[in-house]
Protein backbone atom coordinates (compact mmCIF):
# COMPACT_ATOMS: atom_id res chain seq x y z
CA UNK A 1 0.00 0.00 0.00
CA UNK A 2 1.02 3.60 -0.58
CA UNK A 3 2.36 5.70 2.25
CA UNK A 4 0.06 8.26 3.81
CA UNK A 5 0.12 11.81 2.53
CA UNK A 6 -0.23 14.44 5.25
CA UNK A 7 -2.12 17.74 5.07
CA UNK A 8 -2.35 20.40 7.78
CA UNK A 9 -5.89 21.57 8.44
CA UNK A 10 -5.12 25.05 9.76
CA UNK A 11 -6.66 27.17 12.50
CA UNK A 12 -9.01 29.87 11.21
CA UNK A 13 -8.61 33.21 13.00
CA UNK A 14 -11.24 35.97 12.95
CA UNK A 15 -9.25 39.19 13.44
CA UNK A 16 -12.61 40.94 13.62
CA UNK A 17 -16.15 39.65 13.21
CA UNK A 18 -19.01 42.12 12.92
CA UNK A 19 -22.70 41.22 12.60
CA UNK A 20 -24.29 43.50 10.00
CA UNK A 21 -27.93 42.39 10.27
CA UNK A 22 -30.28 39.45 10.49
CA UNK A 23 -31.72 38.32 7.16
CA UNK A 24 -35.28 37.15 6.52
CA UNK A 25 -34.23 33.49 6.59
CA UNK A 26 -33.11 33.84 10.21
CA UNK A 27 -29.37 33.78 9.49
CA UNK A 28 -27.04 36.69 10.18
CA UNK A 29 -25.02 38.62 7.61
CA UNK A 30 -21.46 39.07 8.85
CA UNK A 31 -18.26 40.83 7.89
CA UNK A 32 -14.98 39.38 9.08
CA UNK A 33 -11.26 39.66 8.41
CA UNK A 34 -10.11 36.05 8.45
CA UNK A 35 -6.67 34.53 8.29
CA UNK A 36 -4.87 31.34 9.36
CA UNK A 37 -2.36 30.11 11.89
CA UNK A 38 0.61 27.82 11.28
CA UNK A 39 -1.01 25.05 13.33
CA UNK A 40 -4.12 22.90 13.21
CA UNK A 41 -5.49 19.41 12.92
CA UNK A 42 -3.65 16.93 10.71
CA UNK A 43 -5.24 14.76 8.03
CA UNK A 44 -3.45 11.65 6.76
CA UNK A 45 -4.80 9.94 3.65
CA UNK A 46 -3.91 7.15 1.24
CA UNK A 47 -5.69 5.02 -1.33
CA UNK A 48 -6.91 1.70 0.04
CA UNK A 49 -9.05 -1.35 -0.79
CA UNK A 50 -12.00 0.14 1.08
CA UNK A 51 -13.05 3.34 2.82
CA UNK A 52 -11.77 3.70 6.39
CA UNK A 53 -11.90 6.63 8.78
CA UNK A 54 -10.39 6.98 12.24
CA UNK A 55 -9.74 9.81 14.68
CA UNK A 56 -6.71 10.13 16.95
CA UNK A 57 -4.99 12.92 18.86
CA UNK A 58 -5.56 14.86 22.10
CA UNK A 59 -9.20 15.78 21.34
CA UNK A 60 -10.24 12.60 19.49
CA UNK A 61 -12.48 11.33 22.28
CA UNK A 62 -14.73 14.38 21.91
CA UNK A 63 -15.65 13.56 18.30
CA UNK A 64 -18.07 11.02 16.81
CA UNK A 65 -16.55 8.60 14.33
CA UNK A 66 -19.92 8.28 12.54
CA UNK A 67 -21.11 11.88 12.57
CA UNK A 68 -18.22 13.96 11.25
CA UNK A 69 -18.00 16.73 8.68
CA UNK A 70 -15.16 14.90 6.92
CA UNK A 71 -17.58 12.05 6.17
CA UNK A 72 -20.16 14.61 4.99
CA UNK A 73 -17.61 16.13 2.60
CA UNK A 74 -16.58 12.73 1.20
CA UNK A 75 -20.20 11.67 0.72
CA UNK A 76 -21.12 14.94 -0.98
CA UNK A 77 -18.23 14.65 -3.44
CA UNK A 78 -18.98 11.00 -4.18
CA UNK A 79 -22.58 11.85 -5.08
CA UNK A 80 -21.62 14.87 -7.16
CA UNK A 81 -18.84 13.10 -9.09
CA UNK A 82 -20.46 9.67 -9.14
CA UNK A 83 -17.24 8.21 -7.75
CA UNK A 84 -16.37 5.90 -4.89
CA UNK A 85 -13.36 7.00 -2.83
CA UNK A 86 -11.60 3.94 -1.45
CA UNK A 87 -9.26 5.72 0.92
CA UNK A 88 -8.03 5.45 4.47
CA UNK A 89 -8.34 8.74 6.32
CA UNK A 90 -6.81 9.44 9.73
CA UNK A 91 -7.73 12.69 11.48
CA UNK A 92 -5.30 13.82 14.18
CA UNK A 93 -7.50 16.11 16.26
CA UNK A 94 -5.20 18.72 17.80
CA UNK A 95 -7.77 21.49 18.31
CA UNK A 96 -10.38 21.77 21.05
CA UNK A 97 -13.97 21.17 19.94
CA UNK A 98 -16.40 24.08 19.38
CA UNK A 99 -13.58 26.54 19.94
CA UNK A 100 -14.19 29.24 17.32
CA UNK A 101 -11.09 28.18 15.35
CA UNK A 102 -13.02 26.57 12.49
CA UNK A 103 -11.65 23.08 13.08
CA UNK A 104 -14.55 21.26 11.43
CA UNK A 105 -14.78 23.68 8.51
CA UNK A 106 -11.03 23.50 7.96
CA UNK A 107 -11.15 19.70 8.04
CA UNK A 108 -13.94 19.61 5.45
CA UNK A 109 -12.03 21.97 3.16
CA UNK A 110 -8.77 20.07 3.64
CA UNK A 111 -10.25 16.66 2.84
CA UNK A 112 -11.55 18.06 -0.45
CA UNK A 113 -8.01 19.20 -1.26
CA UNK A 114 -6.76 15.73 -0.29
CA UNK A 115 -9.18 13.98 -2.63
CA UNK A 116 -8.47 16.42 -5.47
CA UNK A 117 -4.80 15.62 -5.05
CA UNK A 118 -5.33 11.84 -5.04
CA UNK A 119 -7.95 11.55 -7.78
CA UNK A 120 -7.09 14.57 -9.94
CA UNK A 121 -10.70 15.64 -10.59
CA UNK A 122 -11.88 19.14 -11.47
CA UNK A 123 -15.12 20.87 -10.49
CA UNK A 124 -16.17 24.14 -12.09
CA UNK A 125 -16.05 27.18 -9.82
CA UNK A 126 -19.81 27.66 -9.48
CA UNK A 127 -20.47 24.03 -8.52
CA UNK A 128 -17.46 23.95 -6.20
CA UNK A 129 -18.61 27.07 -4.34
CA UNK A 130 -22.09 25.57 -3.96
CA UNK A 131 -20.66 22.32 -2.57
CA UNK A 132 -18.32 24.10 -0.18
CA UNK A 133 -21.00 26.42 1.20
CA UNK A 134 -23.45 23.55 1.63
CA UNK A 135 -20.95 22.00 4.07
CA UNK A 136 -20.74 25.15 6.23
CA UNK A 137 -20.39 28.93 6.10
CA UNK A 138 -16.62 28.92 6.80
CA UNK A 139 -15.76 26.06 4.44
CA UNK A 140 -15.32 28.20 1.26
CA UNK A 141 -12.83 30.48 3.03
CA UNK A 142 -10.97 27.52 4.52
CA UNK A 143 -10.79 25.87 1.09
CA UNK A 144 -9.20 28.90 -0.59
CA UNK A 145 -6.58 29.15 2.19
CA UNK A 146 -5.87 32.87 1.78
CA UNK A 147 -6.43 35.84 4.10
CA UNK A 148 -9.65 37.60 3.12
CA UNK A 149 -12.57 39.79 4.10
CA UNK A 150 -15.54 37.43 4.27
CA UNK A 151 -19.06 38.85 4.07
CA UNK A 152 -22.69 37.77 3.92
CA UNK A 153 -23.20 34.32 5.36
CA UNK A 154 -19.66 33.34 4.30
CA UNK A 155 -20.19 33.18 0.55
CA UNK A 156 -18.69 36.56 -0.38
CA UNK A 157 -14.89 36.38 -0.20
CA UNK A 158 -12.55 39.28 -1.07
CA UNK A 159 -8.86 38.40 -0.85
CA UNK A 160 -6.55 41.10 0.49
CA UNK A 161 -4.30 42.96 -1.92
CA UNK A 162 -1.58 43.19 0.77
CA UNK A 163 -0.39 40.40 3.01
CA UNK A 164 -0.82 40.75 6.77
CA UNK A 165 2.17 40.76 9.08
CA UNK A 166 2.86 37.11 9.87
CA UNK A 167 3.42 37.77 13.56
CA UNK A 168 3.58 35.41 16.55
CA UNK A 169 0.19 34.63 18.07
CA UNK A 170 -0.90 32.78 21.20
CA UNK A 171 -4.19 30.88 21.25
CA UNK A 172 -5.90 30.18 24.60
CA UNK A 173 -8.99 28.06 25.08
CA UNK A 174 -10.57 27.44 28.53
CA UNK A 175 -11.76 23.98 27.38
CA UNK A 176 -15.37 25.05 27.83
CA UNK A 177 -17.70 24.44 24.88
CA UNK A 178 -20.23 27.22 24.30
CA UNK A 179 -23.21 27.14 21.96
CA UNK A 180 -22.98 29.37 18.89
CA UNK A 181 -26.76 29.26 18.68
CA UNK A 182 -27.07 30.60 22.23
CA UNK A 183 -24.56 33.37 21.53
CA UNK A 184 -26.54 34.59 18.52
CA UNK A 185 -29.79 34.38 20.49
CA UNK A 186 -28.31 36.72 23.14
CA UNK A 187 -26.75 39.06 20.57
CA UNK A 188 -27.61 42.76 20.65
CA UNK A 189 -26.85 44.32 17.27
CA UNK A 190 -24.97 47.62 17.32
CA UNK A 191 -26.27 50.54 15.29
CA UNK A 192 -22.89 52.25 15.22
CA UNK A 193 -21.60 53.33 11.82
CA UNK A 194 -19.06 50.84 10.51
CA UNK A 195 -16.02 51.33 8.32
CA UNK A 196 -16.16 49.77 4.88
CA UNK A 197 -13.38 47.17 4.92
CA UNK A 198 -13.34 46.69 1.18
CA UNK A 199 -12.45 50.32 0.55
CA UNK A 200 -9.49 50.24 2.87
CA UNK A 201 -6.13 48.66 2.06
CA UNK A 202 -5.05 46.71 5.13
CA UNK A 203 -1.26 46.62 5.22
CA UNK A 204 1.68 46.33 7.60
CA UNK A 205 1.59 50.06 8.44
CA UNK A 206 -2.06 50.30 9.46
CA UNK A 207 -2.62 46.69 10.59
CA UNK A 208 -3.06 47.30 14.32
CA UNK A 209 -4.70 50.74 14.09
CA UNK A 210 -7.23 49.24 11.69
CA UNK A 211 -8.00 46.27 13.95
CA UNK A 212 -8.49 48.53 17.00
CA UNK A 213 -11.41 50.18 15.16
CA UNK A 214 -13.18 46.87 14.60
CA UNK A 215 -14.61 44.33 17.03
CA UNK A 216 -15.97 40.85 17.49
CA UNK A 217 -19.68 41.48 17.99
CA UNK A 218 -20.11 37.99 19.47
CA UNK A 219 -17.61 38.56 22.26
CA UNK A 220 -19.89 40.35 24.78
CA UNK A 221 -22.51 37.63 24.44
CA UNK A 222 -19.88 34.89 24.75
CA UNK A 223 -18.35 36.50 27.86
CA UNK A 224 -21.73 36.43 29.62
CA UNK A 225 -22.01 32.70 28.95
CA UNK A 226 -18.32 32.00 29.67
CA UNK A 227 -16.71 34.62 31.99
CA UNK A 228 -13.34 32.88 31.53
CA UNK A 229 -13.09 34.59 28.12
CA UNK A 230 -12.94 38.04 29.73
CA UNK A 231 -10.52 36.78 32.39
CA UNK A 232 -8.13 35.49 29.71
CA UNK A 233 -8.38 38.63 27.58
CA UNK A 234 -7.83 40.90 30.57
CA UNK A 235 -4.74 38.92 31.56
CA UNK A 236 -3.35 39.04 28.02
CA UNK A 237 -3.92 42.80 27.87
CA UNK A 238 -2.64 43.69 31.33
CA UNK A 239 0.13 41.16 32.02
CA UNK A 240 1.76 40.45 28.63
CA UNK A 241 3.35 42.60 25.95
CA UNK A 242 0.60 41.93 23.45
CA UNK A 243 -0.15 44.29 20.59
CA UNK A 244 -3.69 43.04 20.12
CA UNK A 245 -6.19 40.82 21.96
CA UNK A 246 -9.53 39.40 20.85
CA UNK A 247 -11.78 36.33 20.82
CA UNK A 248 -12.01 34.41 17.54
CA UNK A 249 -15.29 33.27 16.02
CA UNK A 250 -17.99 32.51 18.55
CA UNK A 251 -15.36 31.52 21.13
CA UNK A 252 -14.24 30.45 23.51
CA UNK A 253 -10.71 30.70 22.07
CA UNK A 254 -8.94 34.02 22.64
CA UNK A 255 -5.73 35.18 21.02
CA UNK A 256 -2.92 37.66 21.54
CA UNK A 257 -0.70 38.94 18.74
CA UNK A 258 2.92 39.86 19.51
CA UNK A 259 5.56 41.96 17.77
CA UNK A 260 8.31 39.39 18.21
CA UNK A 261 9.00 35.81 19.26
CA UNK A 262 10.60 36.74 22.60
CA UNK A 263 7.50 38.63 23.77
CA UNK A 264 5.34 35.70 22.70
CA UNK A 265 7.50 33.18 24.57
CA UNK A 266 7.38 35.32 27.75
CA UNK A 267 3.61 35.60 27.43
CA UNK A 268 3.24 31.86 26.92
CA UNK A 269 5.19 31.17 30.12
CA UNK A 270 3.00 33.58 32.11
CA UNK A 271 -0.18 32.07 30.67
CA UNK A 272 0.88 28.50 31.45
CA UNK A 273 1.60 29.52 35.04
CA UNK A 274 -1.71 31.37 35.43
CA UNK A 275 -4.08 29.08 33.48
CA UNK A 276 -2.73 25.61 34.16
CA UNK A 277 -5.86 23.76 33.00
CA UNK A 278 -6.40 25.67 29.76
CA UNK A 279 -5.28 24.77 26.25
CA UNK A 280 -2.50 27.14 25.16
CA UNK A 281 -0.65 27.16 21.84
CA UNK A 282 2.03 29.56 20.61
CA UNK A 283 2.02 29.75 16.83
CA UNK A 284 2.12 32.30 13.99
CA UNK A 285 -0.25 34.07 11.59
CA UNK A 286 0.10 32.77 8.04
CA UNK A 287 -1.54 34.43 5.03
CA UNK A 288 -1.85 31.44 2.75
CA UNK A 289 -1.06 27.75 2.62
Amino acid sequence: MNDFEEFVSPVKLNLFLEVINKSNDGYHNLESLMTFCKFGDLIKIKKSDKFEFSIHGPFSKNLSIKNNIILDAVSLLEKFLNLKFNVEIILIKNLPISSGMGGGSSNAATIIHCLENLYNFNINEEDLNFLLFSLGADVPFCYHRKTAIVRGKGEKISFLTHKLLELPVILINPLIEISTKQIFENLVLSRNKRENSLKKNINSENFFSYLYKRRNDLQDSAEKICPKIKEVNDFLQQKTKTKFVRMTGSGATCFGIYENKDDAISAENLLREKFKKMWIKRTQIINNL
